[in-house]
């Protein structure tokens, strides 16, 4: 027998699209978000990840500059201007 017969005909193709798409999901609710001035990139982190990322040195100019505080990127890993805000 072939396994194509043994299949359902209302087969949910979306199972093999999700795999191979490459959207990113967004970030759920109530986490913060870095976002870097160099590389770009959105990165959600816990407040946790957030405190190693500001220590031992950040700079933080919320009336500034568009990208407001300076520290290391979770994403680049490079000391830059990054934005941080809450999602809600």
């Amino acid at each position: 027998m072939r396994a194509d017969r043994d299949l359902p005909p209302d087969r949910d193709p979306m199972g093999r699209m999700a795999l191979f798409s490459s959207q990113a999901s967004p970030a759920p609710t109530g986490t913060l978000l870095i976002d870097c001035s160099s590389c770009r990139r959105e990165t959600p982190v816990s407040t946790v990840q957030l405190v190693r990322s500001a220590f031992p040195f950040s700079l933080h100019l919320p009336f500034i500059r568009r990208y407001h505080s300076f520290m290391r990127c979770p994403a680049c890993g490079r000391r830059t201007w990054v934005r941080i805000r809450w999602q809600v």
